[in-house]
């Protein structure tokens, strides 16, 4: 059986506690990452920010602060769940799912920094191992959370937060997928999450080419974000195909239809989790 070791990514990106949430913004562009490991001077690790982090601090922060201004040390998740190499992949994949996080950090005996397992080093894992073993149906979730292209941003990312939710499918009148936002998305243009800032400030925003005016911020709806014409998996298909299709294209979930194309669920890196948490050692 595989151990975290095998599958773990070995070159983690790090900040300090006094890091700014723009500088992690900026880490997680450059390097296209969803988490940041804050580290101390000695490489141990103290805490994490993820791309939830971000967007849920930045939905509840009530202060006049840009993102320039906030550190790492108020935004991080301090009470890290850490991982030995050693430790049995299926064994790693239990313990995100029972404590519902998307990474381990991974830590020698001295507790220094050695790697980190995210739930996509789980999902190629599966991808390599998990051929003919389910189907999407078997691990899909049924049911998401959807919104129109005509309804505000800020509705997505509130149904986001409040489902705690990485992204959101968009569909139309026929309830078929025309598009999907993330939070992936959202962080990149985490400014906008503090929307009364911005039209204060009057500084135009550039999004996708185009520049907002700041009063037209509150106009900004669901088509301007979502990425449009999602890849999406049938519901009868091979999950480690699924599996294989997210990792090839670096996305974290895949709309799941039925034959006549209309939405019937959501496929993620999470399912794969599971799915992998469900595997024999």
């Amino acid at each position: 059986m595989d151990v975290v070791g095998d599958i773990m990514t070995k070159k983690v990106i790090t900040c300090t506690p006094k890091g700014t949430l723009l500088e992690i913004q900026n880490l997680m562009v450059k390097h296209r990452i969803s988490r940041v490991v804050v580290a101390d001077i000695e490489k141990k690790p103290v805490g994490i920010i993820t791309q939830k982090d971000i967007v849920n601090f930045l939905l509840a922060d009530t202060s006049k602060r840009g993102i320039e201004e906030i550190q790492a040390k108020e935004v991080m998740s301090k009470n890290l769940i850490t991982v030995k190499p050693v430790a049995p992949t299926p064994d790693a994949a239990k313990t995100m799912i029972k404590n519902n996080i998307s990474s381990l950090v991974v830590v020698d005996d001295d507790d220094k920094l050695k790697g980190i397992a995210t739930k996509a080093d789980i999902s190629l894992y599966f991808a390599s191992k998990g051929a003919g073993i389910y189907s999407v149906r078997d691990f899909m979730t049924p049911n998401p959370i959807t919104v129109r292209q005509s309804q505000s941003i800020f509705l997505a990312v509130a149904l986001m937060s409040e489902n705690n939710i990485s992204r959101i499918v968009v569909t139309d009148e026929e309830n078929k997928p025309v598009g999907i936002i993330t939070l992936t998305d959202v962080t990149m243009m985490s400014s906008l999450l503090k929307p009364a800032k911005a039209v204060k400030e009057k500084k135009p925003v550039f999004l996708k080419g185009i520049l907002f005016p700041p009063k037209g911020i509150h106009l900004l709806t669901a088509k301007d974000f979502m990425t449009a014409d999602p890849m999406s998996a049938n519901e009868d298909a091979d999950l480690a195909e699924a599996a294989r299709l997210m990792t090839k294209h670096g996305v974290s979930g895949l709309p799941v239809i039925n034959n006549a194309g209309k939405l019937v669920g959501i496929v993620t890196k999470s399912d794969l989790t599971r799915a992998v948490a469900s595997l024999k050692k």
